[in-house]
């Protein structure tokens, strides 16, 4: 775990591979690792599957040799479901070496595998990098401060400012309480909403994912009351 957790600090949204193929054995790895990630609501079932390029449609210029396709059940929370698990993986998959990026505008072809009783919901592109693909400096990301994300500047929510969002939008907000912390998503407006939807509601599944990775022993959700904050939707509470 101390190994994912260094790649928060680091890691980079990789958009450039090598023509080179990832070991049967570093695959099958980044398939376990899918199955053994700790999950936010257990209940959801949720499922993944190595595709290859030709398997998806892109709608960006570049292209990726492998993509690991995620299944989810449709309930209450199986966004959020998917981001937590699948960056928990996209962390993993930097710790080999390896690149990886969220494609949040891919889609499987019709010939994609699919998976019974479950939806297609996203892919993460991946393979080895052409390039540098870890950061070397925080300076290095591209984020708001602290004071943006939260009601009050609490240095345990670092990890969740450091990751990674469709369009940067870090749609997340945090408001302390007693002695929890209840996250929100941020409401956008009727264009942005039908652009980034769904979008972000994975995106707060991701940067819960960073929290739990920085604080595996104590990171857990709880039941509890939460106000209701004017322009956010309120997602969950949990301590770390």
């Amino acid at each position: 775990m101390e190994k994912l957790r260094q790649m928060i600090f680091c890691r980079r949204s990789v958009r450039k591979y090598l023509d080179r193929s990832v070991t049967e054995e570093d695959k099958a790895r980044i398939l376990e690792h899918f199955r053994s990630t700790k999950s936010l609501w257990p209940d959801i079932r949720v499922e993944a599957r190595i595709v290859a390029s030709d398997e998806v449609r892109f709608y960006f210029p570049w292209r990726s040799p492998y993509l690991l396709a995620v299944y989810s059940e449709e309930k209450a929370g199986d966004l959020e479901e998917v981001g937590f698990r699948l960056q928990q993986t996209d962390l993993f998959i930097q710790s080999l070496g390896l690149g990886s990026c969220w494609l949040g505008l891919g889609k499987l072809r019709k010939d994609a595998p699919q998976v019974e009783g479950l939806r297609f919901v996203m892919l993460l592109a991946f393979g080895h990098p052409d390039g540098v693909p870890l950061r070397t400096a925080i300076s290095q990301f591209n984020r708001r401060g602290l004071e943006d994300i939260s009601d009050r500047r609490d240095e345990r929510l670092e990890p969740a400012r450091l990751a990674p969002s469709s369009t940067n939008s870090q749609p997340w907000f945090f408001v302390h309480g007693e002695d929890v912390i209840h996250v929100y998503q941020t409401q956008a407006g009727l264009l942005r909403h039908r652009m980034l939807g769904e979008m972000n509601r994975i995106d707060v599944g991701i940067a819960l994912a960073h929290l739990y990775v920085a604080y595996p022993e104590t990171f857990r959700t709880v039941q509890t009351d939460a106000p209701e904050v004017k322009g956010y939707r309120y997602v969950c509470s949990f301590k770390i």
